[in-house]
């Protein structure tokens, strides 16, 4: 049976606590968890008494912050199900079973208790006419933007599944009250099922209610949140990836047929969907992150089956792999400021996420600035890269862990991980499906976080074959459907996509630019005589984040 743990965020309830314990039915939980967020009073000595575990925040967090911890505190300690109850009495503990019963019975991954569903009387229960009739309109409205039908969106009776947790970035939400908003919305926009169970309500003198001001403030961020994450993923998620499923991917127009067998199906009937533009051989310079040999390429082709699709190169792989070996890319330091703050947006981005430890392993990690950034996030951060170069100027410069290697002769025990990064990599891989299959036992539980070309984008689908992520040493080139069958062939499940927010300097785009699109470049060159602005490139959608989590 999976283990159901009961959390109790807890402020001042030493005078409810006894009571909310006592209705808990039994057996209906295997552990309570009481997360004090330092109440002034004696809930602790309270809860002490009644033998719970106990968690206590040293300085008041606000209720976001007592919720992240106790749902921390519940994954840490193995729970299955967790279930959010709160202690000052005001949602009934009998309805604990009832909170779950759709999730045992594998049909929910979240559920709350709605007071408006079924026979609920809130307000003949005690609850204040303006909280009712502001509970009704801000439902209204947030399910308007979701595309969802919930009667009762601000319940503070909740269950989750732990997949469901894992699932949700919930340690970047904030401390505040509106903490359960960011996290129902989203559940409903990444694809978690989400299933309303009605319950009855009370309302006495002890039971928590927070100033006018304060609701107000909870109102719009609130549905400013809600507004944000529908405009970005759809209602109900309808625009993301992560929801979308393992669709097959689109087939571009094609001549002629290659006899190839495709990396991820296996199917051999393979189509050029656009010529060569390459000739000669691969130089240096096409090895380095910051090449300016953009949408010079050799035959791109598309599998007929899953629509996975992919270069024809011209050169063996292990003549790659020497490549990138040799490789020395100095240009990579021109934006250092640059990368750092994108490497910052990465970090902040994985630390929403629950996981066991610190231990992070990035998979080509060049000269480490990454490495760097997630240190100083408090990572116990290290690497592997084939470049030599970028090993020892990485070592000497940042001091970071970083040895030779790719991902193909890694050979780590089983575990070692609590994330693993890959940015900008796997487009580079042979066989993209075995590498994040020999990742796949590194992380357990943990989080597997990387960045690669979108050939969706926008931009990818405007410019077609003079695209200038199109170059020789990118060997595949994923669309978001492509994408969420290798994971998923792989054994992990997508859990996030987004757009990543570059910006270079004009000079270092036009540096880039300078073969594949030379007047462009000479135009950019002389507005950097007057002025070098950053450019927000990042808005074309050509690179994207996937965070994913093992199945």
């Amino acid at each position: 049976m999976p283990k159901v743990v009961i959390t109790l965020p807890a402020y001042k309830a030493e005078g409810t606590l006894a009571k909310t314990i006592g209705d808990i039915p039994a057996r209906a939980a295997d552990e309570l968890i009481l997360v004090d967020d330092a109440s002034p009073d004696h809930t602790v000595k309270v809860a002490r008494e009644m033998g719970l575990h106990i968690v206590v925040h040293p300085e008041n967090r606000g209720y976001g912050g007592n919720q992240k911890n106790c749902y921390t505190e519940a994954l840490r300690r193995g729970a299955d199900i967790i279930v959010l109850l709160h202690p000052d009495y005001q949602y009934d503990p009998k309805a604990v079973p009832l909170l779950i019963a759709p999730i045992l019975a594998g049909d929910a991954d979240m559920t709350f208790g709605s007071r408006f569903a079924g026979l609920g009387d809130p307000v003949g229960g005690g609850m204040p006419l303006y909280r009712y009739l502001g509970n009704r309109t801000t439902t209204a409205l947030e399910n308007l933007m979701l595309g969802s039908r919930f009667t009762d969106m601000h319940s503070g009776l909740r269950a989750y599944t732990r997949q469901c947790l894992l699932s949700l970035p919930f340690l970047s939400y904030t401390e505040d009250f509106s903490f359960d908003t960011q996290l129902l919305a989203d559940a409903v926009t990444r694809g978690q099922r989400v299933v309303e169970v009605p319950i009855p309500t009370r309302y006495t003198r002890e039971s928590s209610s927070i100033a006018v001001s304060r609701s107000l403030k909870y109102v719009a961020e609130s549905l400013l949140y809600c507004a944000r994450v529908s405009a970005i993923r759809g209602r109900r998620g309808k625009r993301s990836p992560v929801t979308r499923g393992d669709r097959s991917a689109k087939l571009l127009a094609s001549a002629r047929v290659v006899e190839r067998p495709c990396a991820l199906c296996g199917n051999r009937d393979q189509r050029v969907v656009y010529g060569a533009t390459a000739t000669g051989a691969i130089l240096p310079e096409e090895y380095r992150c910051t090449t300016e040999a953009l949408g010079v390429h050799d035959d791109i082709i598309q599998c007929s089956k899953c629509g996975l699709l992919s270069s024809l190169p011209t050169v063996s792989y292990d003549e790659l792999i020497d490549g990138y070996k040799l490789m020395v890319d100095e240009s990579y330091l021109l934006e250092e400021r640059g990368r750092r703050e994108l490497f910052g947006w990465f970090a902040d981005a994985l630390a929403g996420y629950a996981t066991r430890g610190k231990r992070l392993l990035e998979i080509g990690a060049n000269v480490g600035l990454f490495l760097d950034v997630a240190r100083a996030h408090g990572w116990q951060a290290r690497g592997i890269e084939p470049s030599k170069w970028a090993v020892e100027f990485g070592v000497e410069q940042y001091g970071v862990d970083l040895e030779m290697g790719t991902v193909e002769d890694l050979n780590e025990p089983d575990r070692c991980a609590d994330v693993v990064v890959m940015m900008d990599v796997l487009e580079h891989l042979a066989d993209p499906v075995g590498a994040l299959r020999r990742l796949r036992p590194l992380l357990d539980e943990g989080v597997l976080v990387l960045s690669t070309v979108n050939v969706n984008s926008i931009h990818a689908r405007v410019r077609r074959e003079s695209w200038p992520w199109f170059i020789r040493s990118h060997l595949y080139y994923f669309s978001p459907e492509t994408l969420g069958q290798v994971l998923s062939s792989a054994g992990f499940r997508m859990v996030d996509w987004e757009t990543v927010p570059r910006s270079f300097h004009l000079s270092y785009v036009a540096q880039r630019a300078t073969k594949s699109h030379p007047r462009l470049a000479r135009v950019a060159n002389a507005i950097t005589r007057a002025a070098d602005p950053e450019l927000p490139v990042g808005m074309l959608g050509d690179i994207a984040m996937v965070v994913a989590r093992p199945r």
